[in-house]
């Protein structure tokens, strides 16, 4: 997984149940790889929202085994 690859959430959060977005950053989060993705029109809600001194400025923390490839940038 990589900055601007387009992908599809297919973890269990109801909330982002297949949603495509772009991945803007990636990480080592605790037990293993982690992005930070852009899903367009989500802004401020879900794992966004802000609360205990957390803003996420667009982006939603993911794991990679939430994720799935759609298309890979180049």
């Amino acid at each position: 997984m990589q900055v601007g690859d387009l992908v599809k959430y297919v973890g269990h959060a109801t909330f982002y149940k297949n949603r495509v977005g772009i991945v803007a950053n990636t990480y080592a989060g605790l037990g293993g790889q982690s992005a930070q993705v852009h899903y367009p029109g989500l802004e401020g809600q879900g794992r966004d929202r802000p609360g205990l001194g957390q803003v996420h400025d667009g982006l939603h923390p993911m794991g990679n085994e939430e994720l799935e490839l759609i298309s890979a940038s180049r």
